[in-house]
């Protein structure tokens, strides 16, 4: 499950206390956040005759700021402050400067994007496209702006959910670029299914949600943040527009802006005055920062906007509600782990592990840290340390190469073992035989006579279902050879069965964190289907003269489910031999049995109600039908019972406010 975080108040209780303004975390073993050492800590405060700005960006010791309220462009240049764009630029929301010193600035009054050159002269206009690829009914707002080192400018439009809309060098509209995917949410589907034309024609479209904020990266990328999404709120897209950054675990829906660093590190900010810190592979390295409320306090931030990282490692954040850049520098630990990531990121583990030891002596809940010293480990062999080590990193594809390089190691030295004793058994069961045939052996005679225990009876029965579930189904509905209690004792294996494989099975099938169960949710996900199945087909076969009751339906079902009763934890066990490379095994053997759980299913139904094949599909399509009415019985009854409880708990409320 992916995490949202919401430390803001925690960091901000924080800031009251002690003698720093904010604690940092980082991710620790069992994939948890814990606190860390301070990796950068506030040093300066830049003040200027800002008036309400909008974004500012860094570029050879240079700090440009789209002071938006002024209607200008501001450049620091150590103690020295010029001004660009001077009256010429109505609302500058967004400000980039490629390497060639070219200024980008994005005007939103204007509804155009200026090219300025180094000396402050411009040199170029960017307005509306009118191709008709570029859609009437996209407006040109521009908000953000960025260029790569071909020419290509990618500007942010508001409302423009295409993507990014962007120019070549000559200022010709080319494309969109790195739209989001439409987010698609339960109400709308309800909406869509239950609305009339005319009500559906009055809600809007499903659109994608527009990006927040660009940069482009030393390697000519292009990424995006989001805001309103979590574990997909930034993306890097390659240049056929293709993500390729991974899904965050510790994310955030607040991000509003985002810089990359040389080695491909990534800072993202959030409008609450956190800032990430991720590694190229999105594992989060530090989060820091917060937000003030009643007081100026160095390192939090009021009204953050715009977040950029300097040459020198350094980082500025824009604060738009009191005017000032916050500069935030690596402490000696925080250098310390950043280059090491450097190290890691290059793919050099052996040339960084000194550094990598060292962390781990200061703070040994840093969770890189393992995954790191298990590449390391890896790379000279010794693959019992490294899998110690991607254990405690829950890194599933260092975990099975060394695994793999174990069991190999295992085979080898038992092999020969192995051999020897099945000959030997050969050879026994050889002898066996021959002392049988000569008589010397006697058979011993089987205990006749009927089954003493009535469950363990019906168990018996039930395994008719496997071999001929046609006399299974009769002998059930004429003879009662399974009983309901019986079936009401498969159905709670079934759940049991669940535990025990989050328990049981290798971590690369089932994930590192699958010990750490939701019960409560693992019932609701073990026997909602079920359920609904059971109610559905009961109430279906009721109005299509199925013969079979309620109590047949309840326990054939589970009957049916037999084969996945009976293997799917012994498959469990068997992931503990499997290897990432060998998952094909386990996935098709579970497929296998889902398969033949539904034929059994179906077989199970038609005898049942004494149906036709084309009786049985019409009867399971019918079932399927009313399933889905009754999720949505159930979902709208859930909503009007919370609206009530909410109205009653008004009510209460305002009644002993009254009272008091």
């Amino acid at each position: 499950m992916k995490r949202l975080i919401t430390l803001v108040f925690l960091m901000a209780a924080a800031a009251l206390c002690g003698n720093v303004s904010y604690n940092t975390y980082t991710v620790g073993i069992g994939r948890f956040l814990v606190k860390s050492q301070e990796a950068f800590e506030p040093t300066e405060v830049l003040y200027g005759e800002f008036l309400s700005p909008e974004d500012l960006f860094v570029r050879d010791g240079k700090l440009y700021v789209a002071d938006s309220g002024n209607s200008r462009i501001a450049v620091l240049d150590g103690k020295e402050v010029s001004y660009l764009a001077e009256w010429e630029v109505l609302n500058p929301q967004g400000i980039y400067v490629d390497e060639s010193g070219t200024i980008y600035i994005a005007d939103s009054w204007a509804r155009k994007v200026y090219k300025y050159d180094g000396r402050g002269v411009q040199t170029g206009v960017l307005t509306r496209p009118d191709s008709p690829l570029y859609g009437k009914s996209n407006d040109f707002i521009p908000l953000k702006v960025a260029a790569d080192r071909r020419g290509n400018v990618y500007v942010l439009s508001q409302g423009v959910t295409n993507g990014l809309v962007v120019f070549n060098r000559d200022g010709k509209f080319v494309s969109f670029f790195g739209a989001n995917e439409p987010d698609v949410t339960l109400r709308m589907i309800l909406q869509r299914l239950l609305f009339t034309q005319t009500q559906k024609e009055q809600l809007l479209r499903i659109k994608p949600p527009s990006p927040g904020n660009l940069v482009v990266d030393d390697s000519g990328l292009v990424w995006t943040v989001t805001t309103g999404l979590t574990d997909k709120a930034i993306k890097r897209f390659n240049v056929a527009g293709t993500n390729i950054y991974g899904e965050l675990d510790f994310s955030s829906s607040d991000f509003i802006d985002l810089d990359i660093d040389a080695f491909g590190n990534v800072y993202a900010l959030s409008s609450n005055g956190l800032i990430f810190i991720y590694d190229s592979y999105g594992n989060l390295l530090f989060l820091f920062g917060g937000q003030s409320y009643y007081e100026n306090r160095r390192g939090l931030l009021r009204s953050p906007v715009a977040i950029d990282v300097a040459e020198d490692g350094r980082i500025y954040v824009l604060d738009k509600e009191d005017g000032t850049i916050t500069v935030f520098s690596p402490t000696a630990f925080g250098s310390l782990v950043l280059k090491g990531v450097s190290y890691y990121n290059q793919g050099m583990y052996l040339e960084g592990e000194a550094i990598w030891r060292e962390i781990q002596k200061l703070n040994s809940g840093f969770l890189l840290t393992y995954k790191v010293l298990g590449n390391i480990e890896f790379k000279r062999d010794n693959y019992g340390q490294a899998f110690d080590y991607f254990s405690l990193a829950q890194d599933m594809r260092g975990y099975s190469e060394a695994f793999w390089h174990l069991r190999n190691d295992w085979l080898q030295k038992v092999v020969g073992l192995l051999f020897v004793a099945l000959v030997a058994l050969a050879v026994f069961d050889l002898v066996r035989s021959v002392l049988k045939r000569q008589g010397k052996i006697k058979p011993r005679a089987r205990a006749g006579g009927e089954m003493k225990f009535r469950l363990l009876r019906e168990l018996k029965a039930s395994l008719k279902f496997l071999k001929n579930p046609f006399d299974a189904v009769y002998e059930m509905k004429r003879n009662g050879a399974v009983s309901f209690s019986t079936a009401t004792l498969l159905y709670i294996w079934m759940y049991v069965q669940n535990v025990l494989i989050l328990y049981l099975a290798s971590p690369l099938f089932v994930g590192f964190r699958a010990r750490n169960i939701d019960f409560l949710a693992l019932f609701y996900d073990t026997y909602r289907l079920l359920f609904l199945w059971i109610v559905g087909n009961f109430l279906v076969s009721e109005i299509s003269e199925g013969e079979g009751t309620f109590k047949h339906i309840y326990i054939g079902t589970i009957e049916a489910f037999l084969p996945i009763l009976l293997f799917s934890l012994p498959l469990a066990l068997v992931t503990n031999l499997l290897t990432l490379n060998e998952a094909f095994i386990y996935t098709f053997s579970m497929q296998a049995l889902n398969v033949w759980s539904l034929v059994m299913l179906l077989i199970v139904i038609s005898q049942v109600h004494n149906f036709t094949f084309g009786e049985t599909v019409k009867n399971v399509l019918l079932t399927l039908f009313a399933m889905l009415l009754l999720a949505l019985l159930i979902f709208l009854v859930l909503i009007l019972l919370r609206e009530e409880i909410d109205f009653f708990v008004s009510i209460v409320q305002e009644l002993i406010f009254h009272a008091g």
